[in-house]
């Protein structure tokens, strides 16, 4: 709505709209940026960029071998000492439940080294877990 500008000299005069280009803020993109815009070059890094850039975030290795057999193997990393585990597992995954909610349970496969939980597999069972050199 637009608003109504009234003359203080002729209250009988009609009201008169307010010229648009009095008014503030009606700008007709509000979604354009008021600084101009400068293209980045590229293979130039700036201190922005740098700054902007993610922290490395923690991973761990993994590869399932054999999943079409009938007793599985994962060779894997351990979580805390990063120490190579081979593991040999069976069995589907199990359906439990968690806060009232269907989950998947998980089982904890303990490091030999650092004998602290290495990784959780959604599976039936581990029938056996070895250390090796880190892949």
């Amino acid at each position: 709505m637009i608003p109504l500008v009234r003359s203080k000299t002729n209250a009988a005069e009609k009201p008169q709209h307010l010229d648009k280009s009095k008014a503030k803020g009606t700008s007709s993109d509000k979604r354009k940026s008021k600084l101009p815009q400068q293209p980045k070059q590229q293979g130039q890094l700036t201190k922005s960029d740098e700054e902007e850039e993610l922290a490395p975030e923690r991973c761990q290795h993994i590869q399932f071998l054999d999943c079409d057999k009938q007793v599985g193997r994962v060779v894997f990393e351990c979580w805390h000492c990063q120490q190579g585990i081979i593991s040999e597992f069976t069995g589907e995954p199990v359906m439990g439940e968690y806060f009232g909610h269907p989950s998947l349970i998980q089982v904890k496969v303990q490091c030999p080294n650092c004998e602290q939980t290495a990784i959780r597999l959604t599976t039936g069972q581990v029938v056996s877990t070895t250390a090796i050199p880190s892949p």
